[in-house]
């Protein structure tokens, strides 16, 4: 009977923690996915790569999303438990608290080892495809921002003007062309017709852009000082290599943990040499290995409060479980933000910093569970 009623509050407890995990994971999506608008719509790409880009970000989301899913279900679950007179029909059958809030723990420990391997692996392998789509997106959509009559300045050290220019700037007519290399002289380049070509490699995120131009001629300074003018019928010029994301700088978040692991035990200059981790960067890698551990930590936490917080309407009890549920969590990531804060000025360890607002939620969810009826 005992272990029928376990199954029944663990099935209560599912469907709105699957609720509420989709509500919260949409609710993120929506923003990143306003942000990314323009990407997405003025870039020629397929549905199947749209889908791809959505799906590492919704796994993303999810450590964020699931403690506070857990969290307001847990609440809504016991309170209508309470509201429904449930809670008290089985307090007076015999269970204990201990034997009602098994189920919810049980439910959030698989959550909680499930948020743990993700965030070791996964999750930053997915980050860092999120990270190479967006480039490759904005890459493939430097082409869109040339138009005709007005000057393109994207590109480093080099500024594009032409007079008519097609749709995503493919193909151009009396174009002017000024580079000036970091370590080389400033040349000048008019042509009357030129091309834009656009090599894609989705496998690794890699393009190559080439301007082919037509009867022109190059205007530069010459290796004595003098002017020296070139007239050419074909001339290819390729645009920086390493602009469009060939490259880009791994973050803490795009490392798995072995990977950040490593690199903390790393000296500063193997760091720079190996990840190019400047002085905070380390010690972003240094708060996201210890964040990861805390963020599967804290959905069983989240679990213990919101059942203490849910049980409504006993003596003892105040009926604003979610208003001081609200109050619980503004607290817990205020606290969490500022000890952070401080340990980034070296005056307290990372790991007391990350782990000591989630030692208080606790003392909090274990006051509350003591002042419930009928200790059992």
């Amino acid at each position: 009977m005992k272990l029928l009623l376990q199954r029944y509050l663990a099935a209560q407890f599912i469907l709105p923690l699957l609720v509420s995990t989709v509500f919260f994971i949409c609710f993120l999506l929506t923003f990143e996915l306003f942000k990314m608008t323009e990407l997405l719509i003025t870039r020629d790409i397929s549905a199947w790569f749209t889908l791809g880009l959505i799906g590492n970000i919704t796994l993303t989301f999810v450590p964020l999303s699931i403690p506070i899913a857990v969290f307001f279900s847990t609440i809504f679950c016991l309170n209508r438990l309470s509201a429904d007179s449930e809670y008290i029909a089985m307090r007076a059958s015999g269970l204990t608290k201990a034997r009602i809030i098994l189920p919810f723990l049980i439910v959030a420990a698989l959550l909680t080892t499930s948020i743990y391997f993700l965030n070791q692996n996964l999750i930053p392998l997915s980050n860092k495809e999120f990270k190479k789509k967006v480039t490759y997106l904005t890459s493939s959509g430097l082409l869109a921002g040339i138009k005709e009559g007005q000057f393109f300045t994207m590109i480093p050290n080099v500024t594009l003007f032409a007079s008519k220019a097609t749709k995503y700037g493919r193909n151009l007519e009396e174009v002017f062309l000024h580079l000036k290399e970091k370590d080389g002289p400033e040349r000048t380049i008019f042509s009357h017709r030129g091309e834009l070509v656009m090599e894609k490699n989705k496998e690794q995120m890699v393009d190559k852009l080439t301007l082919t131009l037509f009867d022109g001629n190059i205007v530069g300074q010459a290796k004595t000082d003098d002017l020296e003018k070139i007239i050419f019928t074909k001339y290819s010029f390729p645009i920086t290599q390493g602009q469009f994301g060939d490259k880009f700088s791994l973050k803490e978040t795009m490392l798995t943990s072995d990977e950040i692991q490593k690199a903390i035990k790393m000296s500063p200059e193997e760091a720079e040499k190996v990840y190019r981790f400047n002085k905070k960067d380390i010690f972003n890698a240094k708060y996201e290995f210890w964040n990861r551990k805390n963020g599967a930590l804290i959905c069983f936490i989240f679990c213990f409060l919101g059942f203490t917080l849910g049980i409504s309407g006993n003596r003892g009890k105040g009926k604003s479980s979610g208003l001081i549920g609200l109050l619980c969590l503004i607290g817990y990531y205020a606290m969490y933000f500022s000890m952070v804060s401080v340990a980034k000025k070296e005056i307290i360890p990372i790991p007391l910093a990350v782990f000591l607002p989630a030692m208080v939620l606790s003392g909090v969810g274990i006051y509350f569970y003591r002042k419930l009826d009928w200790q059992g």
